[in-house]
Order: structure tokens, then sequence, then C-alpha cells
């Protein structure tokens, strides 16, 4: 089981083989940072020149902290040099949607009025979550947890896609 996920780790990152204290390091900036896991994958398959584009993934501004981007700027400069994997292949590790409770409240409520369209547009997202979609779908279901839903048992804990 160990070998299964340090190599679903590596193919998550892209990189040859599962590399421990580069994981390590991610993990703990992931824990600091309060990251969407979804949204962080998926930029960071689009191997950006810098971390920037990541930030868009974070739920706090912790980033704006000097010493925490100094971390992230180090920690991402090794995850560079060790990148393999193409954009794509990473793509078709790490994908762009998935089911998330919040949008799912909204199609349950609409279907138990017998208006289904919400249930139908969810199922023709998820039929490709890899896929990029247009972008009034990226615009609706390519995002973070509202803040309103954290601590909600249900909505805040079943959305990952790791």
């Amino acid at each position: 089981m160990q070998s299964k996920i340090k190599k679903m780790w590596a193919s998550k990152l892209g990189i040859g083989e599962f590399d421990t204290k580069l994981f390590s390091e991610l993990f703990n900036l992931l824990c600091e940072a309060k990251v969407d896991y979804t949204m962080f994958f998926r930029e960071l398959s689009n191997i950006p020149d810098d971390i920037n584009p990541l930030t868009k993934s974070f739920y706090n501004p912790s980033f704006e902290n000097e010493n925490i981007k100094l971390r992230w700027t180090k920690w991402f400069e090794k995850w560079k040099l060790q990148v393999k994997a193409s954009s794509c292949q990473m793509k078709q590790t790490n994908p762009k949607y998935i089911l998330r409770e919040w949008h799912l409240v909204s199609a349950y409520k609409q279907a138990q009025k017998g208006d289904y369209k919400l249930i139908e547009e969810l199922q023709e997202v998820m039929t490709n979550p890899y896929d990029e979609q247009s972008s009034q779908i990226e615009e609706k279901y390519y995002d973070k947890k509202p803040s309103e839903f954290f601590g909600i048992a249900g909505i805040s804990h079943v959305s990952c896609s790791s």
C-alpha cells in the first residue's frame, strides 16, 4: 500500500520517483496555507514558471508573509528540478472538477422541485473531470469552498481529489 501511495503522489507531482523530503515540505506548506487540494494540484499541472498561479488555491493570505513566500518559492524551485511529466500527463492525474457537496445541495433542492437541470449539468461536467470545459462551467464549478461552509459536516470534508 505504501508503494502505491508513493506512486500516486509522485504522479500527482509529475516527478519520476517519490521524494520524501520534497513531499514533506509540500505537505507542511499545504497545511499552513490551507489550500484547496484539487485546485492546487490542477494549477501545478500547468507547470507554471513561478509559484504565483498556485496561490489562487489558498484559503488564507499566508502567502503574503515573506518567510512563507520564501519557503514556497524554495519548494517550487526544488519541484521544478524534478518534474518529469508533461503538463498534459499531470492533468490526466489531477482532475479539474470533482463533486463538491455545496454544488450538490443546490442540485438536490432543485431536483426535489422536479427541476433536474443542475443534476444533468453536474453529471455532464463530472463525466469528463480532467478536461478543460467552457468558461461558464469553469467559473461555476472550479472554485474553492465558500467560507460559509467551513466547519459544516459533510460539506467541509467530502471534497478531495487525492
